[in-house]
This record gives C-alpha cells, sequence and structure tokens, in this order.
C-alpha cells in the first residue's frame, strides 16, 4: 500500500470514467496508486490493508408521538402518530474494491430501504 486512503463521500455522477465521483482516493498526493496487486504467486503481506475502509452508514430513523385525552378516570382515547423512516434519506449501497475494475472505488447502488411511512391512529379504550 502506497499511503493511506480517504473517504470523499463521492456518490452522485458518471460511473466508470476518470471524472467519476470516488468514495474513497485511490492515488496518494504524488499520483502513484494507492492500492497495487501482490506479484503473481506470492500473498499480500502489507500491513494495515484489511478494514482500512468501511461502507457507507446506514440511517434509518423512526418516530413515534402518543397523546391520551382522558374522558373520565377509566375511558378516553389515545392519539398515536408514528413515521418509520421519517428523514427519508437515502442509503448507499456497496463500494466496489475490485481494483482493476473501471468502477473502482464508486458506489454504484442505492441499498434497499422502506420509503418514509407515516401511520396516524385513534383509539378508544374503556
Amino acid at each position: 500500500m502506497n499511503g493511506d486512503p480517504t473517504i470523499s463521500g463521492g456518490f452522485a455522477g458518471p460511473s466508470g470514467n476518470a471524472n467519476s465521483p470516488k468514495y474513497f482516493t485511490t492515488t496518494n498526493s504524488s499520483g502513484q496508486p494507492i492500492f497495487t496487486p501482490p506479484a503473481t504467486g506470492t500473498f499480500n503481506t502489507q500491513y494495515g490493508v484489511r478494514d482500512t475502509i468501511y461502507q457507507p452508514g446506514f440511517q434509518n430513523w423512526n418516530i413515534g408521538l402518543y397523546k391520551k385525552f382522558l374522558i373520565n378516570g377509566r375511558s378516553g382515547f389515545e392519539f398515536r402518530a408514528q413515521a418509520y423512516n421519517f428523514i427519508n434519506h437515502p442509503n448507499w449501497g456497496t463500494v466496489n474494491y475490485n481494483p482493476v475494475s473501471s468502477q473502482f472505488s464508486e458506489v454504484t447502488s442505492k441499498a434497499t430501504s422502506n420509503p418514509r411511512n407515516i401511520q396516524l391512529s385513534l383509539r378508544f379504550y374503556f
């Protein structure tokens, strides 16, 4: 490994060419590739290669609001408002870690996540 990769966080844009947004840097400050494959017939013994880059984070925020309205001591109404994935945040797919691919260090898909769902309910209890 010829340097340390840094997360650039590029996600949007054309894919598979030199101007594509990269999730992590693939060259060091002098323009040399950071990741080089080991020579044929040898093992990769470079220190620090494993776990140097992590996938984009996954965010799925849920929220619920509850309010009770009492009629008397034993009965009343309960209003509930629940929202699932309420910020509707896109979760990105996996990064391409194949150094010989034209899409190396690119995120080319979106992870499957549920769209924003809102649920309202009114319950009478007695």
